[in-house]
């Protein structure tokens, strides 16, 4: 698989990567998105390096990953994805990253945003590619083998399936009226017999 991050999260070492995650989560070690971050980078940590402790590693990551991160955060991140240094998972809730895919450096990703296959029929490397410094929108779907070029925006609720240039911009219709509603009717005052309102014959009673 390509890294089109440019080696930059490969290169760097664990201790790095997991200090830039955190501070780039504004230096929380309990921010959701800073604890998905840390369970990809210990399973990936784990697949590049053999031994018994890397097993053991990998083991734990695995149960975590499962219970905690899919089950309780509901985000989904493969350790077989390339991510980048510094990205910011900034509302974790239903991000979706899958297997083969590639994040860049200096991303922001917000919640419900889904990266994946176009269709349950496309090749599991058929996924999108997004550059360095994107920012997704939540609610954004970026579906298919797709190349997202550096420091482009998607927008809330965009559903992305071409290629994107470096720098550009991309967003949803936004919402249309399709009817307005009808002016909803004040009634009028009920009078009793003698031509005074209910309310009047109230305030009547009550200073008597």
């Amino acid at each position: 698989m390509e890294d089109r991050t440019g080696g930059a999260a490969s290169s760097a070492g664990l201790t790095t990567l997991l200090r830039e995650d955190r501070d780039r989560h504004y230096g929380s070690l309990t921010h959701p998105g800073f604890h998905v971050l840390l369970v990809y980078r210990l399973a990936r940590w784990s697949m590049a390096n053999g031994g018994p402790a890397a097993r053991v590693v990998g083991l734990l990551c695995k149960a975590v990953n499962n219970l905690v991160i899919r089950n309780l955060y509901g985000a989904e991140v493969s350790p077989q994805a390339v991510i980048g240094r510094r990205v910011l998972i900034g509302h974790h809730q239903a991000v979706q990253i899958p297997p083969f895919s590639v994040v860049g450096d200096d991303c922001i990703l917000r919640h419900n945003v889904t990266i994946g296959l176009a269709g349950s029929a496309s090749p599991r490397t058929a996924v999108p590619h997004v550059g360095r410094g994107v920012e997704i929108g939540s609610g954004a779907c970026l579906l298919g083998p797709i190349t997202i070029g550096d420091r482009a925006t998607i927008g809330p609720g965009a559903l992305v399936t071409v290629d994107l240039p470096r720098e550009s911009t991309a967003f949803a219709q936004p919402a249309r009226i399709m009817r307005p509603r009808p002016p909803v009717a004040t009634p009028e005052p009920r009078s009793d017999r003698d031509g005074q309102t209910r309310t009047d014959r109230r305030d009547e009673e009550q200073e008597s």
